[in-house]
């Protein structure tokens, strides 16, 4: 009779240790592949904006060329402004209700001398993990803010020589 109990309590054991175990593996797995799905949105993010970059300073130079280039982002963004630091700042524009941290950074830019006198041009909702600058930007009304929908956005390019007019796709 002793020895039955004795199995009982052992299989008791087992189960709570295959059952912490289960519980280790779960967590860790858990957190590997949430790992591996931030680092795959960083990828995402630094990929768009190489691609970013790139164009607009490859058709600058290419006066009268017109693309039409589509954008990828991670699907956490939802707006992207551009703003033309070069262009003369009007305090009452929309650019200022819709992000006041583009606001700011184009005033005080103007103030200060341009593009030449701010680290950043282009700004996203939510904001991104690095700031980003792109080459010298032509902008009709100062500013274009784009919705992005499921990660992506496309935007008129047009070299003009030493800028790049950038427009919204009609």
């Amino acid at each position: 009779m002793l020895g039955k109990k004795a199995q009982g309590i052992g299989q008791v054991f087992m189960f709570i240790v295959a059952g912490i175990t289960f519980a280790f593996v779960m967590i860790f797995g858990y957190n590997a592949i949430s790992d591996f799905l931030e680092q795959g949105e960083t990828v995402e993010f630094f990929q768009f904006k190489s691609d970013l970059e790139n164009s607009v300073e490859r058709i600058h130079s290419e006066y009268g060329a017109v693309r039409q280039s589509e954008f990828l982002l991670p699907s956490k963004y939802e707006e992207i402004c551009f703003v033309d630091l070069d262009a003369d700042f009007d305090p009452n524009n929309e650019l200022c209700s819709k992000n006041p941290i583009a606001c700011d950074v184009w005033e005080t830019a103007s103030q200060e001398g341009g593009y030449a006198a701010a680290d950043e041009n282009v700004f996203l909702t939510p904001p991104g993990p690095v700031v980003l600058k792109v080459f010298n930007l032509e902008i009709e009304d100062g500013f274009l803010c784009e919705d992005i929908f499921s990660g992506s956005f496309a935007l008129r390019l047009e070299g003009k020589g030493s800028r790049t007019a950038v427009s919204e796709v009609s």
